[in-house]
């Protein structure tokens, strides 16, 4: 079995490496570049985090190159990677920045990928396989578990570009949920490695309720947990873009209580 799974792993480093490619090739990876450009996520961070991206063309371009590589077809849609269709297999993610997902010791589970045209869903994630399980890994964790385990606390983010930001920021111990509702697997994975949590979601409705359940699970794990109360409607992305890292870095250093935040929450 643990073969098996080796064969997954490593069927996902081919497939982020061949993505990494892609989003460095002068026109295959222009859109999404631009798209990096515009969001202000620099190369060493690109690089850093092993992003990458799919052509706008091109619907198999990923089964094609495996095909030429020798690998399964039945292991690339066990790892969620390729789907079969009525004119054969074609690609999972197309027209899509990838964001890597990576476990604790940095080995790919799968991808985040999102749209860089008007297809939709807008954010794409892998489908569970055998070494990707929904809810279990957090985004940033291979990058940020040393700072976090040095200062015994981690910033817990919404999406994958305000965990970037933050990291590029000088923010190293920060983590995302992967576009789901912090799980109580994910707040385990985070108990190896600190006490205290805060938590920087998004100033809007949807960011609100995401940090209400967020601090349930929390509490029920055993954290000390503190939100950063960021300006309404503004994420830490924009926070950290508009008005720099220090502003981001001001609202962390005085965050608010649980109940304080809980409060303010039900006086709106």
């Amino acid at each position: 079995k643990n073969g098996h799974l080796d064969n997954l792993f490593a069927v996902l480093e081919k497939a982020c490496r061949y993505y990494e490619r892609l989003l460095g090739h002068p026109v295959q990876g222009r859109a999404a570049r631009a798209y990096l450009q515009s969001r202000g996520i620099s190369d060493r961070t690109r690089e850093t985090f092993r992003l990458g991206c799919t052509p706008p063309q091109a619907w198999d371009g990923l089964a094609k190159a495996a095909a030429k590589a020798k690998s399964s077809p039945r292991l690339l849609e066990e790892a969620g990677l390729i789907v079969p269709g009525p004119r054969g297999p074609r690609d999972r993610f197309r027209q899509r920045l990838l964001f890597p997902l990576q476990d604790v010791r940095g080995r790919i589970v799968g991808f985040g990928g999102r749209s860089l045209g008007d297809q939709q869903p807008k954010y794409l994630n892998s489908p569970e396989t055998p070494v990707y399980r929904k809810g279990h890994q957090l985004f940033g964790l291979p990058h940020a578990k040393d700072a976090i385990a040095t200062a015994r606390c981690a910033i817990v983010v919404e999406g994958y570009v305000d965990c970037l930001i933050a990291w590029q920021a000088g923010f190293a111990g920060v983590v995302s949920p992967l576009g789901t509702a912090l799980t109580p697997e994910q707040a385990r994975l985070l108990s190896r490695y600190a006490d205290r949590v805060v938590l920087a979601f998004d100033a809007d409705a949807a960011g609100e309720a995401a940090t209400l359940r967020g601090i349930d699970v929390l509490v029920e794990t055993g954290f000390h947990v503190e939100v950063a109360h960021l300006p309404a409607g503004v994420d830490p992305d924009e926070l950290i873009r508009e008005q720099g890292p220090e502003a981001f870095g001001a609202l962390l250093a005085e965050p608010l209580d649980v109940i304080e935040f809980v409060i303010r929450c039900a006086q709106k």
